[in-house]
């Protein structure tokens, strides 16, 4: 066995594994499943175990740097940098890390930070300098690639290396990762290895190793970056029951798993229409207006939503421009854009509104629709939002994230009370008008809806909402009778809809408003 010439701490890397070939990173709940490939030279003696360590991606670090007298690095005394006061500091930097050296403190003026190669030359790759050393706001930023090899050291550029030090980089692992409260690391006998104990929505990579009789080996390639997100879960607003009883219940499903509709909580009003095409993100979950009344008055202009991974009553956001029900909603991960319904008179209605997610608040206006628009219905990928006219039997486009007017897209059957659900790439339309018709675009690029299949009883007012490869279509009205079927479509591949379960009311509810987690861009 020839000496690979490497030392893993004090241990000789005579006869441990290669690192093994990474693979893919694939996350779910709070965890991540990890797939690599086996090393060919095993060392020594055959592996026993794998390892897996997963850490924070992209981590930030801020060093504090001031200027004052002490020891140079080179010899004699002077002034040389203090990293978090710590004088001409040995820095060990972590490989797919970014630092921050802050040089506010008026100390750093004249003495301007860089970095050097092994050369001695200036080292400038994955480097950032703003503002100007010693004042307000300067900084360097170092962003460090996963396989970098340099810089070497510090320096100040305007006085010589004496008043910086030497800079070693090491690999990433949960035992060299300064955040290590939000580590997780298992060891398994095969890949894949799936690591449990994550926090969703936090960008992680992970990286693995492999272990025989003499120690553990080096560490692998890094995956890409991935985040672990709980599953999308879909919250259904308010309605009827066929006794004529006007709904504050809220009911969830996870749209992954086939099953009945849970009980979740209660909006602040018992409402028949709500504003149809609800829209949230991975937080927040909003519903818009709606209608107190079985006839076309009490309308409202509350926003209200509801966090779909707590369960609980929904809790107040803001207000509309003005009473408005069976509107149109659609979302990017941090917008929110209402659109058409009726006023408190049952007129139709043709203004777009907006809201940030994330700020609780009154709508702003956003532009209009190119005609009024009540009882439709509307969908969205992660930049664009879809929405169906059903009285000018025509779809309009928006970009979310600017505001103003829509425009054409293209030509849908446009039946009245129809349900939405969307993916990243392909949006779809179904029912409406007593019928059973499921037909799609595709989002990026406008043009006539094309046919995709049928849903499993034709109905009127039901609902929809599409997590990352489902759509889900709920309740409705089918030949005057109130139905609670739940139907599923995989919305990348066209064909019927299959069963998925029931809402909670033995007859079901119909002019609902539904809301998921996971928008059309998100998981």
């Amino acid at each position: 066995m020839p000496n690979k010439g490497k030392f893993i701490g004090s241990q000789d890397n005579l006869f441990v594994p290669d690192a093994p070939t990474i693979g893919t990173a694939t996350a779910g709940n709070t965890q991540v499943s990890v797939a690599f490939t086996a090393p060919s030279d095993v060392g020594g003696d055959a592996v026993t175990l794998y390892g897996a360590s997963v850490f924070l991606a992209g981590a930030t670090i801020n060093y504090k740097v001031s200027v004052g007298t002490g020891t140079l690095s080179t010899g004699g005394s002077g002034n040389v940098y203090f990293i978090d006061g710590i004088p001409t500091k040995q820095l060990s930097l972590i490989k797919g890390f970014t630092y921050v050296f802050d040089l506010s403190d008026g100390s750093n003026s004249g003495h301007p930070f860089g970095f050097k190669n092994a050369s001695d030359g200036a080292y400038t790759t994955g480097v950032t300098t703003s503002g100007t050393a010693g004042n307000a706001s300067a900084t360097v930023t170092l962003v460090l690639a996963t396989d970098a090899s340099e810089p070497s050291s510090y320096y100040c550029t305007s006085h010589g290396n004496g008043m910086g030090n030497t800079i070693s980089l090491i690999e990433a692992s949960a035992s060299t990762d300064p955040l290590g409260a939000a580590q997780a690391g298992t060891t398994g006998s095969s890949s894949p290895i799936t690591v449990t104990g994550l926090s969703n929505g936090t960008s992680y990579i992970a990286q693995v190793w492999a272990i025989n009789d003499y120690g553990n080996g080096p560490l692998s390639a890094a995956t890409a970056s991935f985040s672990p997100v709980a599953p999308a879960k879909a919250a259904i607003f308010g309605g009827q029951d066929s006794s004529d009883t006007i709904e504050d219940s809220i009911q969830v499903i996870t749209i992954s798993s086939a099953g009945n509709a849970t009980d979740f909580g209660n909006l602040s009003a018992a409402t028949v229409k709500v504003n149809k095409g609800c829209a949230g993100n991975l937080t927040r979950s909003i519903r818009s207006g709606g209608q107190t009344t079985l006839v076309d008055s009490g309308a409202i202009d509350v926003i209200e939503f509801v966090n779909l991974n707590s369960a609980g009553n929904a809790t107040d956001f803001g207000n509309l421009d003005i009473a408005r029900f069976a509107g149109m909603q659609v979302s990017s991960d941090t917008r929110a854009v209402m659109g058409g319904g009726q006023n408190n008179s049952g007129v139709d209605l043709q203004s777009l509104r907006y809201i940030t997610i994330a700020s609780t608040g009154d709508t702003t206006s956003f532009g209009d629709l190119t005609h009024t628009a009540g009882n439709s219905s509307a969908l969205a990928s992660s930049t664009r939002g879809i929405f169906q006219i059903q009285q000018a039997a025509q779809v309009d486009f928006i970009t979310i994230a600017s505001t103003g007017n829509g425009a054409d897209f293209g030509d849908a059957s446009a039946d009245a009370h129809q349900a939405a659900a969307s993916n990243g790439t392909r949006g779809i339309f179904a029912g409406g008008n007593n019928n059973n018709v499921i037909e799609y675009f595709t989002i990026a690029s406008a043009g006539n809806a094309t046919d995709f299949g049928d849903l499993t009883v034709a109905r009127d007012r039901l609902s929809g909402v599409g997590g990352d490869t489902k759509g889900v279509f709920m309740g409705g009205l089918s030949s005057s009778t109130d139905i609670n079927t739940i139907d599923i479509v995989t919305i990348s591949s066209t064909g019927n809809a299959q069963d998925f379960g029931d809402l909670t009311l033995s007859l079901g509810i119909y002019n609902t408003g539904s809301a998921g987690s996971a928008h059309g861009g998100l998981v």
